[in-house]
């Protein structure tokens, strides 16, 4: 199945680019997870089989404000180390089977609620099974 990745990155009264992509992906998984302040969880998103080509997490508190979560890829693998902890407020989008190798190629994920308030935690992950 074709999935079609598009962002654009705008600065007030200066430059524009839009992103454009196409990814050839056979498999994805979502999950949605609510955490209250403070709280932590573990979530598996894709089997051993396959490559990672996209990975998008949004956080965004009650009132659909952006939330301030970590996650951190493969938690089972990785242990506690503050080093593999990426800071997410609102949204991350990750795009690409080189990049995601660079993160562990993730099939899991822990998540934590860094904020104020409760969060839900919207994770969508895509898999290339060739």
């Amino acid at each position: 199945m074709n999935l079609s990745v598009t962002s654009s990155v705008m600065i007030e009264e200066g430059p524009a680019l839009s992103l454009t992509s196409e990814l050839e992906v056979e498999s994805y998984a979502v999950a949605t997870v609510t955490l209250d302040q403070g709280a932590s969880r573990d979530v598996s998103l894709l089997p051993q089989d396959g490559t990672p080509v996209l990975l998008a997490v949004r956080a965004i508190t009650a009132s659909g404000d952006p939330a301030t979560v970590r996650v951190r890829p493969n938690p089972s693998e990785t242990g506690d180390g503050e080093e593999k902890w990426i800071r997410v407020t609102g949204t991350l989008l990750i795009s690409g089977a080189d990049v995601l190798a660079g993160l562990g190629t993730p099939r899991s994920l822990g998540i934590e609620n860094t904020g104020a308030e409760p969060a839900t935690v919207d994770i969508l992950s895509c898999l290339d099974l060739s």
